[in-house]
């Protein structure tokens, strides 16, 4: 047990690390390009909510 829980940690660690590297953008980003990327994620939600109210309309 001790071995896949420290496997475990071992991942972890490694998974933290990499969020750690890459928290920060490394490239710059035009204004054009932040309002698209806003607006697919806006879009994004939309879709979801519309698939839940499917959902819950059917299972009705």
């Amino acid at each position: 047990m001790k071995s896949i829980s420290n496997l475990f940690r071992k991942l972890v660690a490694q998974v933290g690390a990499i969020n750690r590297e890459y928290a920060v953008p490394q490239i710059e980003m035009t204004t054009f390009t932040k309002i698209c990327l806003i607006g697919l994620r806006i879009y994004l939600f939309a879709l979801i909510g519309l698939m839940i109210f499917k959902f819950i309309s059917v299972v009705k």
